[in-house]
């Protein structure tokens, strides 16, 4: 039995995202879960947080 799987990432925000596309870019069969309507859906929520330095 020599069956892959796809590899799951959960949550479509900017690491997610990141996650995904490192690994898709490896060859890696990938599925990305997001609880939200669209990708970075919790970000648009936490908009009034900064998120990076200068």
């Amino acid at each position: 039995m020599n069956q892959r799987h796809p590899i799951i990432v959960i949550g479509a925000g900017p690491i997610g995202l990141a996650a995904a596309a490192h690994l898709l870019e490896r060859g890696q069969d990938v599925r990305v879960l997001e609880a939200g309507a669209s990708a970075g859906a919790a970000m648009q929520a936490w908009g009034h947080i900064k998120l990076f330095s200068t």
